[in-house]
Formats: structure tokens, sequence, C-alpha cells
């Protein structure tokens, strides 16, 4: 019986590592801004909203809402230009997002194209540009599993290319049954580990079931 619910336990956590490496995503190219778009005005891609909204202190430069909706049109290659504004987007429809990823060029210079990251309450995260006058990718990865609500990547003079979201889908749902036991600890890579802070690790149960728990340092 012990021998079934460990291959049960083992069986439900490799579903769940295939579902995370498949996973779901969604995925912005910026190819249907709307030719004549203003600053503040909503426009639909994927089922989710974006807009063109003024920077703010956080910024390269504040109180500014200047961008090209077609970079190809003004000389560039990129989907689009902000010099300087935020080009935002509402997240709050989208559950379970693991990690954001930004392509951009900058022409400004370090850390002059950020995004950020938010939830209900402000700014959780934030990621800059490193390198200027090449293509880069700004990766954002939701470790505490941060219900976010909206994306934000401004610039002084940013192209963005494409934004990707990935979501988790795995259907394993996290069990309160007070008679299950752990069977086993481990890591992303299916590495057997005692628990430790910091790192995200996968909980394996008798039942069949697998928690995925991250406690921070």
């Amino acid at each position: 019986m012990k021998q079934k619910s460990t291959y049960l336990a083992l069986t439900a956590f490799a579903m769940f590592i295939a579902v995370q490496s498949q996973g779901q995503s969604v995925t912005l190219s910026l190819n249907n801004v709307p030719e004549a778009v203003q600053c503040n005005e909503v426009w639909t891609e994927q089922d989710l909203d974006l807009s063109f909204v003024s920077t703010t202190v956080d910024d390269c430069a504040s109180d500014a809402c200047y961008f090209a909706a077609s970079g190809p049109a003004i000389g560039f290659a990129e989907s689009v230009m902000v010099w300087p504004s935020r080009l935002t987007v509402d997240l709050s429809s989208l559950e379970g997002i693991q990690a954001v990823e930004v392509d951009i060029v900058d022409y400004c210079g370090f850390y002059c194209t950020q995004a950020f990251l938010m939830d209900s309450t402000g700014i959780v995260s934030i990621k800059g540009n490193s390198e200027s006058s090449v293509s880069e990718t700004l990766v954002m990865d939701n470790l505490s599993q941060t219900s976010f609500t909206e994306l934000a990547i401004s610039g002084c003079e940013s192209g963005i290319n494409e934004i990707r979201i990935y979501q988790n889908t795995s259907s394993i749902e996290n069990s309160s049954s007070v008679d299950r036991k752990v069977l086993r600890i481990v890591d992303a890579l299916g590495r057997e580990v005692h628990f430790t802070r910091g790192q995200l690790l996968f909980h394996l149960y008798d039942d069949g079931s697998v928690e995925k728990k991250f406690v921070g340092e």
C-alpha cells in the first residue's frame, strides 16, 4: 500500500513539473496598437487592457506621455516606442502568474528602461535594463506567488517588442487533510532535499497530492 502511495505521489509530481514546464502563456505582440491612440486610451490584446499613461517619479522622467504606436513608421524596428511614457497592462484578470518577460531595446542608458509589477498595494518588483542599444529581455519571476494587478514598462527612449506572461496551469490542489503524511520533499529538479528557507520546494504526500511551498529567508 505504501509503495502504491509513493507511486501516486511521484506520478502527481511528474505531472506537476510537466505542466510547469509547458505552462500557459499570454503573448502580447503589440502589433495591433491603434494608429491614433491617445494617452490614457485603452485598447485590448489577448483579452487584456493596455494603455499608454504618464510617467511618475519612479521613472527616468516624470509627468510625460510621449510614445509612438508603430516603431517602423518612425525609423525604429521595435513594436512601440516610449520617450518618456509608460505602457501599462492590466493583469487583474490573470491568475497564477509565474513569470513575466519583456523584450526591449533601450536607447537611453543603464536602468533607463524599467518594468514594474504591481499588486493592489503598489510596486512589488522592478527590473531595469543592463545594456543600451541592444535587444534585452527583462525577466521577472513571481516566487512569492503574488496576485499581480498591473505591469508597467517605462523609458525615456525605449523600444518594446513583446511581452510574455506565464501562468501556473497545474490542476493539483493543495489538500487540507490532517491524515496525510509527507513522503518526500524535492526541489524543482526532482532531487530529494531537506526543508530549507529561500527555496521553492514540493512536498509529496501519501495520498498522491503535491504541495508547492516557498518560505522566505
